[in-house]
């Protein structure tokens, strides 16, 4: 079952700025892009992204790994917002498939194949963790990224707007879950850790002011965003704080 609806994800990408690529002054995405540098020395071929919208993390490894792009995008919307970034970007050759991942079957399959903040919107993650690996090569890479909104984060996002919770499957959101993937799929675990250190941005807002909790809470969000651009803070993490979880993993 889905957590979310394309009209959720069609609202979420309408309007998006364009272009849009990994900006290392942002701490989460300098603290994955690092990591991924950091586990992932040399990779080629191609790279399958599923939910890819806009395409920053093809981006990424377009410009880092010199590796074709492709993805598949549930929002019509969203692959737009992902075909003009490429354009703006001067990506060649991209492939991006509008369509419900659970329909498709793969034409073709992929060196790496990854997603990131993809499989904890459905309630049978393993059931499409299995559709991940039918995109991806016998000894292929598989990325697996989802944000923590377990620790702290789960009451901070409660006074601000309850309904993202269940947007989301918190049951997966624990290092255990992802380390049983290795024998549940017959993995070869590469690495597997929070990341991310405290993120303020994660945290997500229904109302721009609200009633007096949520603007405090919000107003000690942005202090910390300041604060989380020094990156002595990005090496700091831990279950109660760190707003990501990383998965890697090579298809045996």
């Amino acid at each position: 079952m889905k957590l979310t609806e394309v009209k959720f994800w069609d609202d979420y990408w309408r309007g998006y700025k364009l272009p849009n690529e990994v900006d290392f002054s942002f701490s989460f995405e300098r603290c994955l892009a690092n990591e991924l540098k950091k586990r992932l020395p040399r990779i080629k071929g191609k790279v399958f992204e599923i939910g890819c919208a806009p395409g920053k993390w093809l981006a990424f490894f377009y410009k880092n790994y010199s590796i074709k792009v492709a993805g598949i995008e549930y929002s019509d919307i969203g692959q737009s917002a992902t075909l003009k970034n490429f354009k703006l970007l001067s990506i060649k050759d991209p492939r991006i498939i509008t369509g419900d991942f659970f329909k498709l079957q793969p034409k073709k399959k992929y060196d790496v194949v990854m997603s990131y903040g993809f499989i904890e919107h459905f309630d049978d993650p393993k059931k499409v963790i299995d559709l991940h690996l039918k995109w991806l090569k016998p000894g292929g890479i598989l990325i697996l990224g989802v944000p923590n909104f377990l620790g702290i984060y789960k009451p901070i996002q409660k006074i601000l707007d309850p309904v993202i919770l269940d947007k989301h499957n918190l049951n997966i959101m624990n290092l255990s879950f992802f380390r049983g993937l290795e024998e549940d799929f017959n993995l070869q675990t590469k690495y597997i850790s929070y990341i991310g250190s405290f993120e303020p941005s994660l945290p997500i807002a229904k109302y721009k002011y609200g009633n007096p909790l949520q603007f405090f809470v919000r107003v000690m969000l942005y202090i910390l965003r300041q604060i989380r651009k020094f990156k002595f803070f990005d090496k700091l993490n831990h279950k109660f704080f760190s707003s990501y979880i990383l998965a890697i993993y090579i298809k045996r």
